[in-house]
Protein backbone atom coordinates (compact mmCIF):
# COMPACT_ATOMS: atom_id res chain seq x y z
CA UNK A 1 0.00 0.00 0.00
CA UNK A 2 2.68 2.33 0.84
CA UNK A 3 4.78 1.66 -2.41
CA UNK A 4 1.54 2.39 -3.86
CA UNK A 5 1.23 5.96 -2.53
CA UNK A 6 5.11 6.53 -3.26
CA UNK A 7 4.59 5.58 -6.68
CA UNK A 8 2.03 7.87 -7.29
CA UNK A 9 3.12 10.51 -5.21
CA UNK A 10 6.33 10.48 -7.85
CA UNK A 11 4.38 10.74 -10.42
CA UNK A 12 2.52 13.83 -9.41
CA UNK A 13 5.35 15.33 -8.50
CA UNK A 14 6.97 14.76 -11.68
CA UNK A 15 3.74 16.57 -13.30
CA UNK A 16 3.94 19.71 -11.02
CA UNK A 17 7.67 19.75 -10.09
CA UNK A 18 9.31 18.91 -13.52
CA UNK A 19 11.27 15.96 -13.71
CA UNK A 20 14.41 17.63 -12.56
CA UNK A 21 12.70 18.70 -9.07
CA UNK A 22 10.34 15.84 -8.67
CA UNK A 23 13.89 13.53 -9.30
CA UNK A 24 15.36 15.28 -5.63
CA UNK A 25 11.88 15.00 -3.94
CA UNK A 26 11.97 10.69 -5.08
CA UNK A 27 15.38 10.59 -3.77
CA UNK A 28 14.28 12.24 -0.72
CA UNK A 29 11.60 9.39 -0.17
CA UNK A 30 14.10 6.94 -1.30
CA UNK A 31 16.33 8.04 1.83
CA UNK A 32 13.99 7.86 3.76
CA UNK A 33 13.00 4.23 3.25
CA UNK A 34 17.15 3.77 3.17
CA UNK A 35 17.09 5.37 6.70
CA UNK A 36 14.04 3.07 7.77
CA UNK A 37 15.60 -0.74 6.57
CA UNK A 38 18.71 0.78 8.47
CA UNK A 39 16.83 0.55 11.76
CA UNK A 40 16.03 -2.56 11.49
CA UNK A 41 19.13 -4.15 13.12
CA UNK A 42 18.85 -1.78 15.99
CA UNK A 43 15.16 -2.89 16.28
CA UNK A 44 15.78 -6.07 16.15
CA UNK A 45 18.69 -6.53 19.07
CA UNK A 46 16.99 -4.11 21.34
CA UNK A 47 13.45 -5.82 21.10
CA UNK A 48 15.49 -8.55 23.02
CA UNK A 49 15.36 -6.41 25.96
CA UNK A 50 12.59 -6.53 28.59
CA UNK A 51 13.21 -3.25 29.92
CA UNK A 52 10.41 -1.34 28.17
CA UNK A 53 11.70 2.33 28.89
CA UNK A 54 15.57 1.19 28.58
CA UNK A 55 14.29 -0.56 24.90
CA UNK A 56 12.03 2.56 23.98
CA UNK A 57 14.83 4.80 24.66
CA UNK A 58 17.66 2.97 22.98
CA UNK A 59 15.42 2.33 19.72
CA UNK A 60 14.14 6.33 19.91
CA UNK A 61 18.26 7.63 20.00
CA UNK A 62 19.58 5.19 17.62
CA UNK A 63 16.84 5.77 15.25
CA UNK A 64 17.46 9.47 14.63
CA UNK A 65 21.27 9.06 14.15
CA UNK A 66 20.73 6.60 11.75
CA UNK A 67 18.26 8.97 9.96
CA UNK A 68 20.67 11.26 10.02
CA UNK A 69 23.54 9.60 8.91
CA UNK A 70 21.61 7.95 5.62
CA UNK A 71 20.42 11.82 5.04
CA UNK A 72 24.29 13.08 5.38
CA UNK A 73 25.05 10.22 2.54
CA UNK A 74 22.06 11.09 0.95
CA UNK A 75 23.10 15.17 0.65
CA UNK A 76 27.00 14.49 0.13
CA UNK A 77 25.95 11.78 -3.24
CA UNK A 78 22.83 13.39 -4.47
CA UNK A 79 22.36 16.94 -3.48
CA UNK A 80 23.60 20.26 -4.60
CA UNK A 81 22.76 23.61 -3.78
CA UNK A 82 19.90 25.19 -1.89
CA UNK A 83 17.10 24.21 -3.97
CA UNK A 84 17.99 20.66 -4.70
CA UNK A 85 17.93 20.16 -0.37
CA UNK A 86 14.75 21.68 -0.19
CA UNK A 87 13.10 19.01 -2.33
CA UNK A 88 15.43 16.10 -0.99
CA UNK A 89 13.79 17.36 2.73
CA UNK A 90 10.62 17.62 1.53
CA UNK A 91 10.69 14.33 -0.26
CA UNK A 92 12.17 12.95 2.87
CA UNK A 93 9.15 14.66 5.10
CA UNK A 94 6.70 13.25 2.77
CA UNK A 95 7.85 9.81 2.74
CA UNK A 96 7.19 10.03 6.60
CA UNK A 97 3.77 11.28 6.95
CA UNK A 98 2.88 8.84 4.54
CA UNK A 99 3.94 6.10 6.29
CA UNK A 100 2.81 7.50 9.08
CA UNK A 101 -0.93 8.35 7.80
CA UNK A 102 -1.01 4.39 6.42
CA UNK A 103 -0.23 2.79 9.66
CA UNK A 104 -2.95 4.84 10.91
CA UNK A 105 -5.63 3.48 8.45
CA UNK A 106 -4.28 -0.22 8.89
CA UNK A 107 -3.82 -0.56 12.58
CA UNK A 108 -6.89 -1.81 13.78
CA UNK A 109 -8.03 -4.59 10.68
CA UNK A 110 -4.67 -5.30 9.31
CA UNK A 111 -2.04 -7.37 11.79
CA UNK A 112 0.57 -6.08 9.32
CA UNK A 113 -0.77 -2.51 10.07
CA UNK A 114 -0.52 -3.05 13.84
CA UNK A 115 3.10 -4.35 13.65
CA UNK A 116 4.26 -1.40 11.87
CA UNK A 117 2.49 1.09 13.99
CA UNK A 118 3.83 -0.43 17.26
CA UNK A 119 7.83 0.02 15.31
CA UNK A 120 6.61 3.16 14.71
CA UNK A 121 6.11 3.93 18.21
CA UNK A 122 9.17 2.08 19.17
CA UNK A 123 11.67 4.20 17.14
CA UNK A 124 10.14 7.25 18.38
CA UNK A 125 6.90 7.96 16.73
CA UNK A 126 3.80 8.77 18.33
CA UNK A 127 -0.02 8.15 16.73
CA UNK A 128 -2.39 10.51 17.82
CA UNK A 129 -5.99 10.07 17.26
CA UNK A 130 -6.57 14.05 17.62
CA UNK A 131 -6.25 15.99 14.30
CA UNK A 132 -4.81 18.67 15.98
CA UNK A 133 -1.94 16.70 17.10
CA UNK A 134 -1.13 15.06 13.62
CA UNK A 135 -1.66 18.54 12.32
CA UNK A 136 0.86 19.95 14.64
CA UNK A 137 3.33 16.80 13.91
CA UNK A 138 2.83 17.31 9.98
CA UNK A 139 4.38 21.16 10.22
CA UNK A 140 6.68 20.26 12.63
CA UNK A 141 7.94 16.94 10.62
CA UNK A 142 8.17 18.91 7.51
CA UNK A 143 10.18 21.46 9.16
CA UNK A 144 12.80 19.37 10.65
CA UNK A 145 13.76 17.10 7.64
CA UNK A 146 13.73 20.53 5.33
CA UNK A 147 16.03 22.31 7.99
CA UNK A 148 18.15 19.15 9.19
CA UNK A 149 18.70 18.77 4.78
CA UNK A 150 19.56 22.07 4.81
CA UNK A 151 22.30 22.18 7.21
CA UNK A 152 23.82 19.16 6.11
CA UNK A 153 23.97 20.70 2.61
CA UNK A 154 25.89 23.74 4.43
CA UNK A 155 28.11 21.55 5.99
CA UNK A 156 28.50 18.05 6.68
CA UNK A 157 29.34 18.91 10.37
CA UNK A 158 26.36 20.06 11.17
CA UNK A 159 25.25 16.18 11.58
CA UNK A 160 26.37 16.52 15.08
CA UNK A 161 23.60 19.29 15.45
CA UNK A 162 20.68 17.00 13.59
CA UNK A 163 21.69 13.94 14.80
CA UNK A 164 21.06 15.41 18.40
CA UNK A 165 18.18 16.97 17.61
CA UNK A 166 16.95 14.31 16.16
CA UNK A 167 17.99 11.40 18.85
CA UNK A 168 16.10 14.34 22.05
CA UNK A 169 12.91 14.03 19.97
CA UNK A 170 12.55 10.71 19.37
CA UNK A 171 13.29 10.00 23.18
CA UNK A 172 10.67 12.68 24.27
CA UNK A 173 7.97 11.16 22.07
CA UNK A 174 8.96 7.64 23.07
CA UNK A 175 9.00 8.21 26.83
CA UNK A 176 6.87 10.95 27.67
CA UNK A 177 4.25 11.68 24.88
CA UNK A 178 1.36 9.34 26.29
CA UNK A 179 1.51 11.26 29.33
CA UNK A 180 3.06 14.89 28.19
CA UNK A 181 1.51 15.26 25.08
CA UNK A 182 0.98 18.81 24.83
CA UNK A 183 4.46 19.81 26.11
CA UNK A 184 6.54 17.15 23.98
CA UNK A 185 4.29 18.29 21.05
CA UNK A 186 5.45 21.94 21.68
CA UNK A 187 9.09 20.81 22.43
CA UNK A 188 9.24 19.26 19.26
CA UNK A 189 8.04 22.06 17.15
CA UNK A 190 10.41 24.46 18.93
CA UNK A 191 13.38 21.97 17.96
CA UNK A 192 12.35 21.54 14.32
CA UNK A 193 11.26 25.53 14.36
CA UNK A 194 15.07 26.00 15.29
CA UNK A 195 16.24 23.71 13.16
CA UNK A 196 14.76 25.27 9.81
CA UNK A 197 15.78 28.76 11.19
CA UNK A 198 19.14 27.53 10.91
CA UNK A 199 19.16 25.97 8.16
CA UNK A 200 17.45 28.67 6.11
CA UNK A 201 20.52 30.74 7.76
CA UNK A 202 23.26 28.50 7.15
CA UNK A 203 22.31 28.00 3.35
CA UNK A 204 21.75 32.13 3.22
CA UNK A 205 25.25 32.48 4.22
CA UNK A 206 27.00 30.07 1.59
Amino acid sequence: MVASVLVLLAATLAVLLGVSQAGTAVLGVLGWLVALAAHLPVLGSAGRLHAARRRDTILSASSGITDEVVRLALVLIAVSGFPSALWAGFGWALAQLVYISATELTRFSWPIGRQAAEQLKAQGGFISTHPAHRTVRGIASISFHLGATLLLAAGPWWVLATASAHALVNVGFARWARKRLVPVELFGAAVSAVLLLAGLLASGSD
